[in-house]
């Protein structure tokens, strides 16, 4: 498949220009000019997670014009067969606004970045919504559709009787395991226990105004968190039936598991009115939450 967006063949970058573009990013945006609050998360300490154990965690492509193909460059989760999210600040941010389906690719059924297990699907993104109120990490999610179906298993999404965020919950993506480090070659989880809001209004102060639609988790030790590369990922609560739903999308952080500092996710709850209208309008059939 050619794409109009480069001339030449696509080259593929190593981890460590993943990490110069947003050491780049850092340099270049006021965010991280606040006592470094804001950086896009990565899993610090987190373990191994069991091979198709997460079968709804997508990994996100980008063709991007100028620096070629990026094998990972956030985190997804597939809630229909054919509807992915992610965080708004993956498509855009201060590189780049790339809301061009046809640079995109959603990679499902992947646990080992580095080897072909044969259960991997590739899939063009043939539209992307990012939410119209975006910025500074408010509103921080996008929807991308696939340009096919798969069979693959999905999250559930949250009802008001699921919402007892004091049960396990888990994050997982690919991201940096050290702070610098490359990104984990497999797919790694991690337990975030959930924090009432005021604990992230409090460390956060006025650098990004926590809202209702966040939420606020993760461990206060600096021992475990998210970081780059996990952006966009899912964190998943479990039900008393043994279901797993989405309760949050990875969107921003301290910078690799500072002290004190928990993480923000944005709230799914607080979306759900906004996922079904979109997707009723664009795929023509009702959503049901089961």
């Amino acid at each position: 498949m050619t794409h109009s967006v480069a001339s030449r063949e696509p080259r593929v970058l190593p981890d460590i220009d993943y990490h110069d573009i947003m050491n780049d990013y850092e340099d270049r945006s006021e965010l991280f000019k606040l006592n470094k609050t804001n950086q896009v998360p990565r899993l610090i300490n987190g373990k191994e997670s069991q091979r198709g154990a997460w079968p709804w965690q997508v990994s996100l492509q980008l063709l991007h014009p100028k620096f070629g193909l990026i094998k990972h460059w956030c985190g997804g989760v597939l809630i229909f067969p054919s509807w992915i999210l992610t965080a708004a600040h993956c498509i855009h941010n201060e590189i780049f606004s790339l809301k061009l389906a046809a640079l995109w690719t959603a990679v499902l059924g992947e646990w080992n970045r580095e080897i072909e297990e044969n259960t991997e699907m590739r899939i063009p993104i043939e539209n992307i919504f990012v939410h119209e109120h975006f910025h500074n990490y408010q509103h921080d999610i996008a929807l991308l559709k696939l340009s096919r179906a798969t069979g693959i298993g999905t999250v559930c999404l949250p009802r008001g009787s699921d919402l007892d965020l004091t049960n396990l919950c888990m994050a997982t993506g690919w991201g940096k395991t050290t702070p610098k480090g490359p990104l984990s070659t497999t797919l790694r989880q991690i337990r975030v226990p959930i924090h009432n809001n005021s604990i992230c209004k409090a460390k956060y102060g006025s650098s990004i105004s926590i809202q209702s639609s966040h939420l606020c988790g993760g461990k206060l030790d600096g021992k475990f968190g998210a970081c780059i590369g996990d952006s966009g990922g899912p964190l998943q609560c479990i039900l008393q039936d043994g279901r797993w739903f989405l309760a949050g999308i990875t969107s921003f952080g301290s910078g690799c598991a500072k002290p004190g500092y928990p993480d923000v996710y944005t709230k799914l709850s607080f979306y759900i009115p906004w996922i079904k209208n979109h997707i009723e309008k664009y795929s023509q059939h009702s959503v049901i939450i089961t």
